[in-house]
């Protein structure tokens, strides 16, 4: 679709966005250069966050720290960044052009606004709602929360949280932390954390837990990445009383001992199938270091898969070995 038929003459129409897609050399003489709205807005996305934002009482929780008049901009920047899939301002006014916004009198801010509203936030107003969030939460409920953390490169100049550390995509820049905690009986966001570039996964594990055991989530399990796993942390959880599941580093000699011992015992064998991942696996109860309290579980898993995979990998790495040892 390119425009829409003119009311007052069958000969004209009124082009969209998409007219200069498929016409890009024809002058549009007819369109009014001070139009800032499409006449044909995208609303399905918008009427099925309405409802969403409707049931979890966002525009209420979010009115009480933010106020009345910020709080259409703050719901029309998240729709913004789930619809699109991006969250630069600059490019938040052609969002405006064909989508309906919560903002009253459907208000378009530039992105010089939008820079203004971040900068005044404040810590408290986020803490506060994040508390109010949590608080809403079925505390007595068994749930798992998923924790994961991942880290950003910033050239945004002389931020406190902003420092050298260790990157996933290295660019040699200054990065800050953030991770997410997530509920995943329920699939919920519950809260999310920013920390200094410094700082590590192992480190920061011990304070997010001592996040959700004042959020109250005493009846929680734990699902984390490898980058959380120490001797420490997993004490620190047991001291807790939470249960866990975490992956473990493969290089670990412990981790590489108990492959090895089951190495041929089940990679192959029917009964230790996992159809839907179309892998094996199995399990081993054991202790993880000479001075646990307890045994734990750790869960073996093969995919043959994979095999041909990484061995051509290491075809083509020994290839490249032999080409510098040969020159």
């Amino acid at each position: 679709m390119i425009g829409k038929r003119s009311e007052t003459s069958s000969e004209l129409m009124i082009p969209n966005e998409n007219f200069l897609k498929y016409f890009a050399d024809v002058e549009l003489s007819v369109m009014k250069k001070d139009s800032i709205r499409s006449s044909c807005l995208r609303v399905g996305n918008y009427f099925v966050l309405r409802k969403i934002i409707k049931e979890y009482r966002l525009p209420w929780m979010i009115e009480k720290y933010l106020g009345k008049r910020d709080t259409g901009l703050f719901l029309d920047l998240a729709a913004y960044s789930i619809i699109s899939e991006n969250n630069a301002a600059q490019y938040y006014p052609d969002y405006t052009y064909n989508h309906p916004l919560f903002t009253e009198g459907m208000h378009i801010y530039s992105d010089s606004g939008i820079s203004d509203f971040f900068s005044g936030m404040t810590d408290e107003q986020r803490i506060g709602f994040l508390n109010e969030w949590n608080e809403k939460r079925d505390h007595r409920e068994k749930i798992y929360i998923s924790y994961d953390s991942t880290n950003k490169n910033c050239q945004a100049g002389e931020l406190e949280m902003v420092e050298f550390g260790h990157p996933k995509d290295n660019r040699e820049l200054p990065v800050f932390n953030y991770s997410v905690a997530y509920d995943t009986y329920n699939r919920e966001p519950l809260f999310y954390e920013q920390y200094p570039g410094s700082i590590v996964d192992v480190s920061q594990l011990q304070y997010m837990l001592e996040k959700a055991k004042g959020y109250g989530y005493k009846r929680a399990g734990f699902i984390l990445d490898r980058g959380y796993f120490s001797k420490e942390n997993i004490q620190y959880m047991d001291e807790c009383g939470y249960d866990f599941v975490i992956m473990v580093r493969g290089m670990a000699s412990f981790v590489k001992g108990l492959v090895l011992e089951n190495k041929g015992t089940f990679e192959m064998h029917r009964e230790y199938g996992i159809r839907k991942y179309k892998a094996y696996g199995m399990t081993v109860k054991k202790q993880m270091y000479a001075t646990d309290k307890k045994e734990r579980y750790f869960h073996i898993f093969y995919s043959d898969q994979k095999l041909p995979q990484k061995g051509n990998r290491q075809k083509e790495r020994l290839n490249g070995w032999a080409s510098i040892l040969t020159v």
